[in-house]
């Protein structure tokens, strides 16, 4: 029964490994359209909360900072920066 968790836990430990950089490439992505179009953290979640997503500040900053963004709300937030519903970024494995 151990050895199973334990499969199961190297399991989770490697897809999160093999996910880690284009997590790490929609966060850059995100950086720089914020830079780009001069947007900050609380412009964009007023933003949000009109599409009716409700996130303090902080926490949008912390899933940003954290590699932790769902694919939903990256596009969310790039559509809401762009006004687009496309965005190419460059993954480094």
């Amino acid at each position: 029964m151990q050895t199973n968790n334990h499969t199961q836990v190297n399991i989770s430990v490697n897809n999160k490994k093999s996910i880690l950089p284009y997590a790490k490439g929609a966060t850059l992505h995100i950086k720089k359209l914020m830079v780009e179009h001069e947007v900050t953290y609380d412009e964009i979640v007023a933003l949000l909360e009109k599409r009716g997503v409700v996130l303090s500040s902080s926490n949008l900053r912390n899933k940003v900072s954290g590699n932790s963004l769902s694919a939903g709300l990256f596009f969310l937030i790039v559509e809401i920066i762009t006004n687009e519903l496309s965005a190419e970024i460059s993954v480094k494995s």
